[in-house]
């Protein structure tokens, strides 16, 4: 999937990878497709709670190994 933006998270632990997609999110225009990778498990449950809450699309999360991928499309 091919993304506008990547925001690498990693190593950080919550609520890191959610403020730092939310910053990235700010300054972009609506439709763009957002990488967010992280190490912390907890963002399997927060990136679609966030995602919920801010109306933006979760296109995709998975685990790869030790990461984990969610692409997000910022609403709008």
């Amino acid at each position: 999937m091919e993304a506008g933006v990547r925001v690498d998270t990693s190593g950080a632990f919550c609520p890191v990878p959610i403020l730092e997609i939310a910053k990235a999110m700010r300054r972009l225009a609506p439709g763009t497709l957002v990488e967010l990778v992280s190490t912390d498990r907890g963002l399997e449950a927060d990136l679609p709670a966030w995602c919920e809450a801010t109306g933006n699309e979760l296109v995709r999360l998975e685990r790869r190994g030790t990461h984990y991928v969610g692409w997000v499309r910022k609403a709008g």
